[in-house]
């Protein structure tokens, strides 16, 4: 089978990975399970073919002298994806993922309203993370199409591939392409306040660099978007702070506890009804108290803070967890499963709390701006 019809076929199936590798048949991922479709293996030359049709000649020669190479398709239909092209074991492989073009609204992707608010500020850096395939980037881009059809701002995207195409409304937004329009993040970002922008979105914050470079800009007046591939909020916090020597971690939690407007850990989870997948959210705002906790280096007391922190718009994954389950989104098996504490939230199901988790317990500061 074709690579466009593969591509044909994800759509029918409303498959959002496909995977193709050399020795076995094409397979597809439908929601969260990973399905070998019937028919002959891949071959080499299957996989040859495939990139000839996929890539321009200037890709093509991009390829050749790297191992890996990340692009954006779109078919004729209009559709837009987002591919892989690896190698492995000295043959090609690739992989797929769909870019849905689904309302963008907060409410439509099932977000909540502190997201909303977030995508208000003026300034400050917030943090999108989870695993590969728990929708950060498509969060991303509602918070760039909410300010787009709400504020007047100038927005500077640095990207590898761009995902979502934005087209501009109420705001000016640029969107660069690494490998394309820049040769890199560090290039990118050492002008991208040159550029005048309102806000900065940073594709992924993948070292010491580009995590000094967002942290600077958004002590410097900007609202900055990124994202990390880490599992929660706490795991967030540790990986950026350890990307610096120890020399430096004490400098580097006291400008986050400036700049840092929130942290955002994203769990896509199958629906009790088989009708897609829901996202569950840790959130973590920059509460007076959250911030004294960067800077005393009392990062285990977050936790608490977050569970007592829902008037201020902060959950755990396990609050998160439980409001689904009640409302009967999920099912308790997939809950237990998503949980990063399943006995704690086994017992949450019951009604049974920890003192930390009683209903009535609140954090009394509101979030600052920085």
């Amino acid at each position: 089978m074709k690579i466009l019809e593969l591509l044909r076929m994800m759509i029918e199936e409303k498959a959002s990975d496909l995977y193709l590798k050399v020795g076995i048949p094409p397979a597809m991922r439908v929601n969260s399970d990973v399905r070998r479709l019937k028919g002959d293996p891949i071959t080499e030359e299957d996989m040859i073919e495939s990139s000839q049709i996929l890539l321009t000649t200037y890709q093509l020669k991009m390829f050749e002298n790297r191992p890996e190479l990340d692009f954006a398709y779109n078919l004729d239909s209009g559709d837009r994806f987002r591919i892989n092209l690896f190698r492995q074991q000295g043959h090609i492989g690739l992989v797929a993922r769909h870019i849905s073009d689904s309302d963008l609204s907060f409410a439509s992707l099932h977000l909540p309203p502190v997201m909303q608010e977030m995508a208000a500020l003026p300034r400050g850096l917030i943090v999108i993370t989870g695993a590969t395939g728990s929708g950060k980037s498509t969060t991303l881009a509602a918070m760039i199409h909410f300010m787009n059809k709400n504020l007047n701002r100038h927005i500077v995207t640095i990207e590898d591939p761009i995902e979502f195409i934005h087209v501009d409304d109420q705001c000016i937004i640029n969107q660069r392409e690494v490998g394309y329009d820049t040769n890199n993040f560090q290039d990118a970002l050492r002008h991208v306040v040159r550029q005048s922008p309102d806000v900065i979105l940073i594709g992924e914050m993948r070292d010491q660099e580009t995590m000094l470079t967002a942290i600077s800009a958004a002590e410097t007046g900007h609202l900055v978007l990124t994202t990390l591939h880490t599992v929660d909020v706490f795991h967030s916090l540790d990986r950026i702070i350890n990307y610096f020597p120890d020399h430096l971690k004490s400098q580097v939690r006291q400008e986050l506890s400036l700049c840092l407007e929130g942290i955002v850990s994203m769990r896509l989870l199958r629906r009790a009804d088989g009708a897609g997948r829901i996202p569950a959210l840790e959130i973590m705002r920059s509460t007076p108290t959250i911030r004294k906790c960067l800077v005393e280096n009392e990062l285990w007391k977050m936790r608490e803070l977050m569970q007592k922190g829902r008037e201020a718009g902060m959950q755990t994954f396990n609050q998160a967890l439980l409001d689904l389950f009640k409302q009967e989104v999920i099912t308790f098996e997939e809950a237990m499963a998503a949980s990063s504490n399943p006995d704690e939230f086994r017992l949450n199901s019951k009604g049974f709390f920890t003192g930390t988790d009683s209903i009535g317990l609140y954090e009394a500061g509101q979030t600052m701006n920085s």
